[in-house]
């Protein structure tokens, strides 16, 4: 079954679906570094993060099917199979306790900051956004969403109940959302 999907990154993606090997080379050239280093950033080490990376791009061959574009852009799902992996490695290994480094809001790249947006300058908007976000919510979404814990690691983390950690993460990204349609 041949999709006549567009060139796009989600009609590649569908394209993936229907078995194209060629799509599938075209969605590693095209996101191959931004999955790098959403997994690099997560597990720290470069040996755990190659693992963890082959492993994305063999359940984005195996699940792309379950991508769907009304629900939401490719590269967001993308980078939401390579993070579950990653998080899944992280609970199984040992060395799970990801150490929180408080510079890292200053850090976060602009390769991995594209992956909200669709150019650099959005990257950039981000960054600007999450410095206007209170400060536990930042904090909150940046261990979840940049450091890999989960609700239960980031409440024991915080010292609050998980509800709590929930709602901060929640709302960190509705006000990072409120920014960045300004």
């Amino acid at each position: 079954m041949n999709i006549a999907a567009p060139a796009t990154l989600e009609g590649m993606l569908l394209r993936v679906a229907s078995g194209d090997h060629a799509a599938f080379r075209t969605v590693y050239a095209q996101t191959g570094p931004k999955l790098f280093a959403i997994c690099l950033r997560m597990m720290k080490r470069k040996d755990q993060a190659e693992d963890v990376f082959q492993e994305a791009f063999a359940k984005i061959w195996q699940r792309s099917w379950q991508f769907d574009p009304g629900k939401g852009e490719a590269l967001a799902w993308l980078a939401t199979v390579t993070r579950n992996c990653a998080l899944d490695r992280l609970r199984k290994s040992k060395e799970s306790d990801v150490p929180y480094d408080e510079t890292i809001t200053d850090g976060i790249d602009a390769q991995t900051m594209t992956l909200a947006g669709k150019n650099a300058g959005e990257g950039i908007d981000l960054q600007r956004c999450l410095g206007q976000v209170r400060e536990d919510f930042r904090n909150s979404v940046v261990l979840v969403y940049m450091n890999g814990l989960s609700y239960e690691e980031l409440a024991c983390r915080l010292g609050t109940p998980v509800s709590t950690a929930k709602t901060w993460v929640r709302r960190g990204l509705i006000q990072l959302k409120e920014c960045m349609d300004k």
